[in-house]
C-alpha cells in the first residue's frame, strides 16, 4: 500500500528557523514486546504464566524475553494491614532483581514453595494480598517492598557488597527500582511501560525542528564531554536543564550526546542501547574528549551496567582498565566495553563477540562473570 504524507504544514512550521538539517527515523512498534511489557507491569504468576526456566539469570540481573524482571511473593499472611503501611519492615517479603542465593536454590530444588510473582515495573509498588489473622477477611492493596540485600551484594549496586551495615540500610532504605532500570537497560530489548511511555510526553509541537537547530548551531557537539557526533546524529539530543518540555528558552536547553543525556538526574525513561554507548565511547577515544586516568573519569563514562564492576576494582584497588577500545577483525570492527589492553582481558555487555575476540588472544568475562569470580578476575589482572 502506497501511503502519500502531506508535509506542507511541517516546513511551513520549520521555515522561520532558517536551514536546519533535521534527522529523524521512522520505526515500527511491536505488538508483541508492548504485550508483554503490558502484562508484566501487572504481573504473571510463576509456574503458570511463565516458567522458572525461561527466566536467565546469566547476566545476573532477571531477564524475561528481553524484558527486566523481578520476583517476589505477593502473599504477606496475616501482616497485610503492617506491610500496606510500611513494605520495608521487617517480616514484609523482599523483592527478588537478581540471580541470588534464592532464586538459585528455586532452580536446584525445581520448585518452590510459595506463589510468585513475576512483574517489571519501576515506582516500587508491588500487588499484595493476605487476610486478618481471626476473621480471614483478605486484603488486597499495592506495598513498597524492599530490595532483596542478597541480590544488591551480588550485583554491588552502588556498592553494596563493599559498604558497612548501617551504610547497607541506607542504600535499602532509599532504593529506586527506577534507577536499576535505569542501570542495567543495556542489557535489555526496552524500559517498563511505566517509564517509556512518559518519554514523549508535553514536548511542544515544534520541539524536533528546535531539537535539530540547536544541535547543529553546536556542529553536533555535546555540551557536557565534548565528543563530535556529526558522523552519529542520531546520537545527540538536546535536554531540558529544568525538566520542564515546554520551556525551550534556549538557555534552558543543553546539547547533550545520548549517554550524558542518560546520567542527568530523574532520566529513568531515558533509553540508550549497549551500541550506543559503544560507539559514543569509541568516538571519545578517537576525539581525545576523555581522560580515564583515575576512577572517577572511568565511572563518569563506562556504560551504568558496569558500575557494579568498577566499584569493585575502585575498592580493591586494581589496576585502571580502559574504554572505547576497538578491535579490528578483518575489517570487521569489535567494541569492549572495558579491558586492560596490556592483559588482554576484556569485559563485555553483550557477549556476542566473544569467540573473535578469543581468537584474538583476549580472556573475555561477562561484567557477572567478573563480579562472580572476582578473585579469579583480578589475579588476572593484577
Amino acid at each position: 500500500m502506497k501511503l502519500t504524507v502531506d508535509f506542507s504544514a511541517l516546513k511551513r512550521a520549520v521555515a522561520p528557523l532558517g536551514t536546519v538539517v533535521t534527522d529523524f527515523a521512522i520505526t515500527g512498534g511491536s505488538t508483541e514486546l508492548e504485550s508483554i511489557a503490558s502484562h508484566l507491569n501487572q504481573g504473571l504468576i510463576l509456574g503458570e504464566d511463565i516458567q522458572l526456566d525461561e527466566i536467565d539469570g546469566s547476566d545476573g540481573i532477571l531477564n524475561y524475553d528481553g524484558h527486566q524482571v523481578m520476583l517476589y511473593i505477593p502473599d504477606q499472611g496475616s501482616n497485610i494491614r503492617n506491610v500496606l503501611i510500611d513494605g520495608k519492615q521487617k517480616g514484609a517479603k523482599r523483592v527478588h532483581i537478581a540471580e541470588c542465593k534464592t532464586i538459585i536454590s528455586m532452580r536446584e530444588r525445581g520448585r518452590f514453595n510459595d506463589r510468585y510473582d513475576v512483574i517489571s515495573r519501576t515506582d516500587g509498588n508491588f500487588p499484595v494480598i493476605g487476610s486478618e489473622y481471626y476473621s480471614s477477611e483478605e486484603i488486597k492493596g499495592e506495598a513498597d517492598l524492599a530490595v532483596c540485600q542478597n541480590c544488591l551484594s551480588l550485583l554491588n549496586h552502588e556498592n553494596f557488597s563493599q559498604i558497612s551495615w548501617p551504610e547497607k540500610s541506607q542504600v535499602v532504605k532509599g532504593f529506586s527500582y527506577s534507577k536499576l532500570f535505569e542501570t542495567y537497560s543495556s542489557y535489555f530489548k526496552t524500559l517498563p511501560q511505566s517509564s517509556t511511555s512518559i518519554k514523549s510526553s508535553n514536548y511542544s509541537a515544534d520541539w524536533p525542528a528546535i531539537s535539530a537547530k540547536v544541535r547543529n548551531e553546536l556542529n553536533y557537539t555535546c555540551e557536557q564531554c565534548g565528543v563530535g557526533l556529526i558522523s552519529e546524529k542520531q546520537l545527540l539530543h538536546a535536554h531540558h536543564i529544568n525538566g520542564n518540555k515546554g520551556n525551550n528558552e534556549r538557555a534552558n536547553l543543553r546539547v547533550l550526546c545520548a549517554d550524558c543525556h542518560k546520567k542527568q538526574p530523574h532520566h529513568e525513561h531515558l533509553y540508550v542501547s549497549n551500541s550506543d554507548v559503544l560507539k559514543i565511547n569509541q568516538l571519545r577515544r578517537e576525539q581525545h574528549k576523555f581522560d580515564v586516568s583515575n576512577y572517577d573519569n572511568i565511572l563518569r563514562y563506562a556504560d551504568t551496567a558496569l558500575l557494579g564492576l568498577l566499584k569493585k576494582c575502585q575498592s580493591t584497588q586494581l589496576p585502571l582498565g580502559e574504554l572505547g577500545i576497538v578491535i579490528n577483525n578483518n575489517e570487521n570492527f569489535v567494541s569492549i566495553d572495558l579491558c586492560w589492553p596490556r592483559r588482554k582481558i576484556a569485559v563485555l555487555i553483550n557477549a556476542d563477540n566473544t569467540v573473535i575476540l578469543q581468537k584474538h588472544g583476549w580472556t573475555v568475562f561477562t561484567a557477572f562473570e567478573a563480579l562472580n569470580n572476582f578473585e579469579s578476575f583480578q589475579n588476572k589482572i593484577r
